[in-house]
Order: structure tokens, then sequence, then C-alpha cells
């Protein structure tokens, strides 16, 4: 009996060191780089718009940024797994599983406005909250301290690292290129720091996501080309198939800058008025499903809806301006009208839809969704909350961010899974 607990003993220490070594970063690195390198630079910006990833700029960068970021996403896969089950993995694929997080907590930054959603791995929403954090924008630092701290404490929910993630929206100091830095823009920058040191003082793993990768992950408006898109200069560049791009040259497009300007904000403001019927039409049935009284209003129209000739009046800077307000507003209007939609879905206790059918008018592929046929789970206490809500664009950002985070995470693990399958056979 002894002798075979001895040789149980050795076996398991065998079996410990191989796994050790079949999962080490240096072992693995040389297997993924060498893969990564046979792939074309666009496939490679391929695999790195599905996992959430900047792109970056050449081949070697591309290569370099990969390969560390599957191999630190592979260390933590398996660290999850061991703080779960106290053990090795037996497999590659049981450990990469686990580096999807069963929970993730979704922070939009904002002093005033900070919104957060609490949500699981298969797309229930636990907490959806909007608190307004300080009435105006302080510099003292013992008052965003309290703050900040007072929010991690009271408000948020906290867990440890092995078991959920929190996602803080990366700020900026810098708002449309302006050379000035606002009070408001240094404040959350300085709420962003603070909310990074208390909750890894307690324990929790903190990622940033860019803004500007959610919007590019749901194809909003602020990562069109303003010059491009919309224009009959577009429309003639793609049905030339002479062109080896459907993206024209503007040198050679009978509009000049001003004119192309004008007619995109012209499209923008007729994108716009449509929206907002899309986005009121939902806020009505959401309305009718809850039982609740609200204003009935009809859909307003675009502000400020120019016509094409009014336009070309305008320099070409306050063209690029009356673009840019045209360009948040209908961002604004399509992140409501995709929350609403997925709100839509989970009253109606919709489960085995198909993702068109629970985006429409959006449209979104299972690219982009990451709960498969299921829609996501919200309370009638969230809805009714929502609904009645004034800054309904804080509460959706928090919620889009996290279920473009979520969807990147599925795409991480698949690359792993391949991965490991061409590197251990």
């Amino acid at each position: 009996m002894h002798k075979q607990q001895q040789t149980q003993n050795a076996t398991r220490m065998l079996w410990a060191a191989w796994i050790s070594k079949r999962f080490s970063t240096a072992a693995a690195a040389a297997p993924v780089g060498d893969k990564l390198a046979k792939l074309k630079v666009s496939e490679l910006n391929d695999i790195m718009r599905r996992c959430g990833i900047p792109l970056g700029t050449g081949k070697a960068y591309k290569i370099q940024s990969l390969s560390a970021f599957m191999q630190t996403s592979q260390k933590l896969a398996i660290d999850r797994y061991q703080a779960y089950y106290k053990r090795q993995p037996a497999t590659a694929a049981a450990a990469n599983s686990w580096f999807v997080p069963r929970e993730i907590v979704s922070i939009d930054i904002g002093f005033r406005n900070l919104a957060f959603a609490h949500i699981s791995s298969d797309g229930r929403v636990l907490a959806w909250k909007r608190v307004e954090l300080l009435p105006e924008a302080v510099f003292e630092p013992w008052v965003l301290a309290t703050a900040v701290e007072g929010l991690v404490q009271n408000t948020l929910p906290v867990r440890v690292a092995s078991q959920c993630t929190y996602i803080i929206e990366h700020q900026r100091f810098r708002s449309q290129g302006s050379a000035a830095v606002t009070n408001s823009a240094m404040v959350n920058n300085l709420v962003e720091a603070l909310l990074y040191a208390n909750l890894r003082h307690a324990g929790a793993r903190v990622e940033a996501i860019n803004p500007a990768q959610v919007s590019m992950h749901w194809k909003f408006p602020d990562t069109w080309d303003p010059l491009i898109e919309g224009t009959s200069c577009a429309a003639k560049a793609a049905s030339d198939s002479s062109q080896a791009s459907n993206k024209p040259d503007p040198s050679k497009c009978k509009h000049n800058k001003k004119e192309m300007l004008a007619e995109t904000i012209e499209r923008m403001d007729q994108l716009l008025v449509e929206q907002k019927q899309t986005t009121h039409t939902q806020y009505m049935e959401i309305l009718n499903t809850l039982k609740v009284t609200g204003k009935s209003k009809q859909a307003s129209r675009a502000t400020g809806a120019r016509k094409f000739a009014d336009l070309k009046q305008k320099s070409a800077k306050q063209l690029e301006t009356l673009r840019d307000q045209r360009r948040r507003l209908i961002k604004k209007e399509r992140s409501i009208s995709l929350v609403q939609s997925w709100m839509l879905a989970s009253l109606t206790s919709t489960t085995t839809r198909s993702i068109s059918a629970l985006q429409d008018p959006n449209r979104h592929s299972n690219e982009m969704w990451p709960f498969g046929d299921s829609s996501m789970k919200f309370t009638n206490e969230m809805c009714t909350t929502f609904i009645t809500e004034k800054k309904k664009d804080d509460l959706c950002d928090c919620i889009i961010q996290a279920v473009a985070w979520y969807r990147w995470q599925l795409s991480v693990v698949d690359e792993l899974n391949a991965m490991t399958a061409t590197s251990h056979p």
C-alpha cells in the first residue's frame, strides 16, 4: 500500500512537471510567434480586431504584440483554472476556456455621470446603475480620493480577480483634436487613476477598454471616414470595378473638401431623423410592455438640420464641427437603440431567436454578439429605471462596452485553442 502511494505521488509529480513545461511562456513563445509569422498582415489584422486589440503599424509589431498577448492570456486562463480547481489543467482547451471571467463590471467614467454594469458570462445583468460622483469638477486630492473610495466600498460590486474583471473606459486628455485640456477631462483622468488604485488594492483585476475599439466593433459612426462615407464620390468609386479599393482618392474626386463635408452632413441629418424615429418606437414598445406611463412624444427631428446649399456657404472648419456634432448624436441614438432592442428581447422572454432578429434594426452578426442565440436578461426594475433615466447614453455605454469585451474574450479563446492545437500536437 505504501509503495502504491509512492508510485501515485511520483506520477503526479511527473504530470505536474509536464503540464508546467507545456504551458510555460518560454516554451510557447516560439510556436506562437512562428505561426503568426506565416500569416499575412490582413490576417493578423483580422485576429486583432476580433480580439479587441489595437492594430498598430508594421507586421513585426503586430506579431510581437499578438504573441505577447496570447502568452499572457494563456497564463491568466491557467491561473483562473488553478484558483478554482486547486490543480493544474489536464489539457490546453480546459485551461483556455477559463480565460473568460464568469462576471465583469463595466465602468463608464464621468465625475458627474459615472455608470456601471455588472454582467455575467451568460448575459444576465446583475446590476446596472448611474451615480453622481461629484456635483462639479474639483481638484482637491482628498475630495476625489474620498469620493472614489466611497464608490468602490459602498456602490460597486467588488470581486476577486479569479471571478471577475473590471473594465474601465480609457480616458483622453484631449477631445476632437483640440489642443486645450478641459477641467472635466482632467478630473475624469484622476477618477480613472483612483479607481484603478482602489480596485487593485481590493484584489480585483482591472483592464482598460478603448472607446474607439468599441465603436469599431459596433460600427458606430465615429469610425467613418467623414470625407468618403455616404458621398456620391464614394458611390462612384465603389461601382468602379477598375479600382483596387472601394475608397476613392479625394484628389481625383469632382467634389472638393467643403462639398464632400456638406454632402456627408446632409446624409447624417437624414440618418439621425431615421434613428430617432426607431429609438422612439422602441421606447414606446418598452413602455407598453412594462405597462408604465411615460411621455408619448413624437420623435424629434435632427437638431439644426440644414440643406446642402446652406451648408456649402460655411467654411471647412465650421463644417467639420457640424460633422463631429452629427457623428456624436448618431452614435448616441444608435447606442440607445441597440440597448433598447436587447431590453425588448429580454422583456418578451425571447431566448431562442436569431441574433439578427434580436438586434433588429441594427442587424449585428454572431461575430459581434457573445451570448449565442440567447438574449440578455434585464429585470423589469432595471428596464423601468432605464426608461425614466435622463442620461440614457451613459447607461448604454457601459453595457455596450461590456458586451463587446465579452465577445473579444471568446475570440481570444478561439485563437488560443487554435494555437495550442498546432503548437502541441
